[in-house]
């Protein structure tokens, strides 16, 4: 993507949004804040919200821009999980093996030098 269509991109799918959310909070905070000096005690609750509000819109606004889609990062973080856990299960594997398992190889390779697999061998008579 160019990064003329990117930025428009993100003007309006990031930027134009936060701007619209910092305002409703601000709008909001003014609000409650004079509602509770007027005596609405329940106001002061709701004008220390509405800034978290704020600041949370920030920080997502900030993941997003850095970061894309949360749902990329997140699932590109249990891929890498995903993958270093089964790089390591694998080398333990090298390193250890289970001795009945190296029996049971060793008894097949027994069986299939005795007996080869694939039936009986042909005497070149047919049926």
């Amino acid at each position: 993507m160019s990064e003329r269509k990117r930025f428009w991109k993100d003007f309006w799918q990031l930027h134009v949004p936060l701007a619209l959310v910092l305002a409703l909070c601000t709008f909001a905070t003014i609000n409650q804040v004079g509602r509770a000096t007027e005596g609405v005690s329940r106001s002061f609750v709701y004008a220390i919200q509405w800034p978290i509000i704020g600041i949370f819109a920030i920080v997502v606004w900030n993941r997003y821009r850095k970061h894309g889609s949360l749902s990329v990062s997140i699932s590109q973080h249990f891929k890498d999980r995903t993958a270093r856990i089964t790089r390591e299960a694998e080398r333990v594997q090298a390193l250890e093996q289970d001795p009945d398992e190296i029996a049971w190889n060793q008894y097949l390779t027994e069986l299939h030098a005795q007996d080869p697999p694939g039936g009986p061998p042909s005497d070149g008579k047919g049926p």
